[in-house]
């Protein structure tokens, strides 16, 4: 999905930066410019040519088609309004821009589950299995997580929908125990494809936002 989104010399805007960044430098990409409210996690990202603090259900403090694409990592799992941040996605990128997202479907009966478990069990989890540390284990919203949720959002605020898939990705909770992530990727392949745990879509930017 982001070869598809990419040309060369791409300014890219990452929603929800954090610490790193999955992004590959490659040829095509210009210049990276972060966004997250944790100023601490942003402005240590070695992968960023640039680093914002904001609050990514604000405005942002960019021009009007400022970016060739937004690329978010599980960001908007956070997002307490997230109609207001892909408005200002919208906003930010010139015409015919993309959205490319990874973010948790909520639709996955294990997420569902795992989200009603008490933050100190799932900060157990997290560290146990994908070793994260347990300051990046932040309580989630879930108010975009849904394919179907996630579609008339971004529709709302002109990204029309170009390619929206689900992916097993619970095996990753399993950390190196490989019998566990054995487990994981059964009890995932039992469940129709539309209640596979990540959601990874690309959106492209048209028309103005309703």
């Amino acid at each position: 999905m982001l070869e598809a989104a990419l040309a060369p010399g791409a300014h890219v805007l990452e929603a929800g930066c954090g610490r790193g960044s999955r992004l590959g430098r490659g040829g095509l990409i210009a210049e990276i410019v972060g966004v997250d409210v944790d100023a601490e996690a942003g402005e240590g990202n070695p992968a960023l040519d640039r680093f914002v603090c904001a609050d990514l259900c604000g405005r942002l403090p960019f021009d009007d088609a400022a970016f060739d694409l937004v690329y978010s990592n599980f960001a908007a799992e956070h997002f307490a309004e997230p109609a207001v941040a892909f408005a200002e996605w919208h906003r930010v990128l010139r015409s015919g821009g993309a959205v490319v997202m990874l973010t948790s479907n909520i639709g996955s009966p294990y997420l569902w589950i795992a989200n009603r478990l008490p933050h100190a069990v799932r900060v157990a989890i997290k560290r146990s299995g994908p070793g994260v540390d347990e300051r990046d284990v932040i309580p989630a919203t879930y108010r975009a997580n849904t394919p179907a949720k996630l579609k008339r959002l971004m529709r709302d605020a002109g990204l029309e929908p170009v390619e929206v898939v689900m992916v097993a990705t619970l095996h990753r909770y399993a950390g190196e125990r490989r019998v566990l992530a054995g487990a994981l990727r059964f009890a995932e392949a039992i469940l129709p494809r539309c209640a596979r745990s990540t959601i990874v879509a690309r959106f492209e930017a048209v028309g103005a936002a309703r």
